[in-house]
């Protein structure tokens, strides 16, 4: 089982089908690396990036949103525009 799928399952768990419960986690868990980066502690900090990127793919799962080919699009434009400025 990838890292992926094992996080997704982890929260398809604790969560269930509560994205809500699951995105108000995840405000906290983006409190935590703000409060790490305070602190200047790096090792909390990856921590709570890792905790924060696994509910992000839980919610994109919810969502069925293939998360490498909707940044490949959203970004190729984004670069783009950059590139024309």
């Amino acid at each position: 089982m990838s890292a992926t799928a094992t996080a997704v399952e982890y929260y398809n768990r604790k969560f269930g089908d509560s994205a809500q419960a699951a995105f108000i986690h995840l405000v906290r868990e983006i409190g935590e690396i703000a409060f790490a980066m305070e602190k200047q502690n790096a090792e909390h900090a990856k921590l709570e990036i890792t905790e924060s990127i696994a509910l992000l793919h839980y919610l994109a799962a919810k969502y069925n949103l293939d998360v490498p080919a909707s940044m490949q699009a959203l970004y190729s434009k984004k670069l783009e525009a950059l590139k024309a400025k």
